[in-house]
């Protein structure tokens, strides 16, 4: 087992102590207990519990991973090779960005003791010859890695040869082999998988190729001008039509409709991926949607359901939320529009004002700022300078200024629908 030398004692983010944390869960043989975390990170045990707790929520969420609590209080990650690999492949391109210093001192030397104890040839991990791998497989892809991919590369290939010898292989179902199968990063990692066959790699040797392809194909960054291959075809006319249904749904249009495709391919390109292999994202995002932006929301999973029948997926609420968000934002460019402000007056019927508030929200596509003010505050005080309309489901005399104010009853008329939509669209 690796020592840990107890670090002077240092202020330390929580995403620096938590990327600590995932790179000892993933060193062979380190024991990971609240006491050694805390000692490595300077902190006292009540956050390193705390770091735990947030980790294992996190790989969670992300990974579907648990962080389980052995008989002897200490930690491990419980999960599917594939999900294992993955949520390492996060963690350690974080922790090269985040906490450098400890890849260097920590991980690296960890690993390469444990590759030399597995008895694996040095020549298949040394640093120069699989940089020499990485660079002819950047010439095979026409991409160039910078020094911080290279160096995430180098140890990851590293792991991963670690695991193979250890029996842990990824696995893949038949949909996703044939995902990637298809890609070109699937002939790049065939030069890696070759030079690793001829003296280490025995059995499995087409899924380890399958997951270095997967390594390759997460790293790209796609590019709408660029990229011509036939599946980046494929997702560029999926687009066309999407979009051309949000269109026709929302009847709201978009003079560059090309600025708006070049955006989603780079998304969706990135979102496909994780679909495919169950990677998660943020949860918060899609319930404040929902709730702040309902028509826009909906308007987004309906032209999105033939898109996701194309590639027959099913994306998580998360991801629509994402393409939601891209689309609110073209509207608001289209129409040069910032969040316009509407103010709501309130009283003594909170239950009527949720509900009138709803019913605003669903009027239209482009977001809104609904601020709450009393009655008696907006008679004394007016309505705040930025407010574009004022709605007030109770009777009330207008201050001496005032932005347009409709008086509304449930449920809202078609008339007041069009004047507060004519107001707000504007």
């Amino acid at each position: 087992m690796m020592t840990l030398l107890s670090p002077t004692p240092s202020v330390l983010s929580s995403p620096q102590r938590r990327c600590h944390l995932l790179l000892l869960l993933y060193l062979p043989g380190q024991t990971v207990t609240p006491e050694i975390l805390a000692r490595l990170n300077g902190v006292d045990d009540a956050k390193a519990l705390q770091d735990i707790a947030d980790t294992g929520d996190e790989i969670q969420r992300y990974h579907r991973l648990s962080l389980i609590t052995q008989q002897d209080g200490s930690y491990r990650i419980e999960g599917t090779p594939l999900n294992r690999r993955l949520c390492l492949l996060h963690w350690l391109r974080r922790a090269l960005r985040l906490s450098p210093h400890f890849v260097q001192q920590h991980f690296t030397p960890a690993l390469k003791t444990q590759l030399k104890q597995q008895g694996i040839l040095t020549a298949l991990y040394d640093e120069k010859n699989l940089q020499a791998l990485i660079s002819l497989c950047a010439r095979r892809l026409q991409r160039q890695f910078d020094a911080r991919d290279v160096q995430f590369l180098t140890l990851f290939l590293q792991y991963c040869l670690h695991q193979h010898h250890a029996g842990i292989i990824p696995e893949f179902t038949e949909q996703q082999r044939a995902w990637t199968q298809i890609r070109p990063e699937y002939l790049a990692a065939l030069e890696i998988a070759r030079h690793w066959k001829r003296r280490v790699l025995q059995t499995a040797n087409e899924n380890e190729q399958l997951f270095l392809a997967l390594l390759f194909q997460l790293l790209r960054m796609p590019d709408p001008i660029g990229d011509n291959h036939e599946q980046d075809l494929r997702l560029r006319g999926a687009i066309v039509t999407m979009i051309a249904q949000f269109r026709e749904q929302a009847g709201m249009s978009f003079s560059d409709e090309q600025g708006l495709s070049d955006q989603l391919y780079i998304h969706l390109a990135q979102a496909l991926d994780r679909c495919q292999f169950g990677i998660g994202i943020d949860n918060s995002l899609p319930e404040e949607i929902t709730r702040l932006y309902p028509r826009l929301m909906r308007t987004t999973r309906e032209a999105f359901s033939d898109f996701e029948s194309h590639f027959e997926m099913r994306f998580s609420d998360e991801e629509v939320g994402l393409v939601a968000v891209i689309f609110g934002a073209w509207l608001m460019q289209e129409n040069d529009l910032h969040e316009k402000q509407v103010l709501l007056l309130t009283g003594n019927n909170l239950e009527l004002e949720q509900t009138i508030e709803q019913q605003l929200r669903e009027l239209t596509l482009l977001p809104l700022n609904i601020k709450h003010l009393t009655i008696h505050s907006y008679q004394k005080e007016g309505a705040p300078k930025e407010v574009v309309l004022v709605i007030s489901p109770y009777s009330t005399t207008l201050p001496l200024y005032s932005p347009p104010l409709i008086h509304v009853e449930l449920p809202l008329g078609e008339h007041q629908q069009q004047q507060i939509r004519k107001i707000i669209e504007c």
